[in-house]
């Protein structure tokens, strides 16, 4: 058991005080580096991006093999509001 503290673990401790080192100089040389900021949509503004549909029924557990073996309870469903 003591072979393998110094077989396993020893480079383990390097490999783990690498990574954090790496992580501090990454950190470093990021300090005061600004991005970019998103702008925030508003109803008043035009929408300029292409419409987006997510469906829960095209997640694997969830969706049929294929079309035709589906069952009703698991393809589609609708929603509605008022605007």
């Amino acid at each position: 058991m003591e072979d393998w503290i110094v077989w396993i673990g020893f480079p383990i401790v390097v490999l783990c005080g690498i990574s954090v080192l790496a992580c501090i100089v990454s950190m470093a040389y990021a300090f005061g580096v600004k991005h970019a900021k998103s702008e925030n949509y508003t109803l008043d503004q035009e929408w300029k991006r292409p419409p987006l549909l997510l469906s829960a029924t095209e997640v694997s557990p969830v969706a049929p093999p294929a079309h035709h073996a589906g069952h009703d309870d698991l393809i589609g469903g609708s929603a509605s509001g008022k605007w």
